[in-house]
């Protein structure tokens, strides 16, 4: 594996354009103020991110790692086909209980291409927004749908809209999953 740190986020966004043939295995903001994690497959699925949701992305020193694989495609994700999914993970006050279904939900999607963007600057919670690829195997989708209905607090499946509507936005039962520590 090898690492590579970004002096600016212009610079990341750039090499992520002009970067083919890794698999990233994380992307991390560096700085005191904020702990912010993202993962994505691909150089080029987080070229896309940065291009569509900037705001997702502090100024800041990013540091990547990622390892060199010839089996990439480029055009294996087809963003018309993917999955919005919100996550979280609190600590609760006085209580050594955590609440939220970030934690399974990750462990289940392990077998699902998927890129995520992980929030951890305050210790008392985690949110995650994940992007899923939705599986073209029926029976693979339906297995999805359920992990998200059970684990996440919220998700929403295009439905060529291009817009998340009462139509194709769902709650999860996320929230309900407690954690003892």
């Amino acid at each position: 594996m090898q690492t590579k740190t970004f002096t600016t986020k212009d610079k990341l966004k750039k090499w992520a354009k002009n970067t083919a043939g890794v698999v990233l295995t994380s992307v991390a903001l560096m700085g005191a103020a904020q702990n912010i994690e993202f993962r994505f497959p691909t150089p080029q699925a987080l070229s896309h991110v940065m291009e569509t949701a900037p705001d997702k992305f502090p100024d800041g020193q990013y540091k990547v790692s990622y390892s060199k694989s010839d089996d990439i495609d480029i055009n294996d994700l087809d963003y018309s086909k993917m999955a919005m999914v919100v996550s979280f993970e609190a600590q609760l006050a006085n209580r050594n209980i955590k609440i939220g279904g970030f934690r399974p939900l990750i462990e289940k999607l392990a077998d699902f291409t998927y890129c995520c963007t992980i929030n951890r600057t305050d210790p008392a919670y985690i949110t995650a927004s994940i992007w899923v690829v939705e599986p073209t195997n029926p029976s693979e989708l339906e297995e999805l749908k359920e992990i998200l209905k059970k684990y996440s607090v919220f998700y929403a499946f295009n439905d060529g809209s291009g817009l998340l509507t009462l139509n194709n936005g769902r709650v999860g039962n996320g929230a309900s999953h407690m954690l003892e520590i």
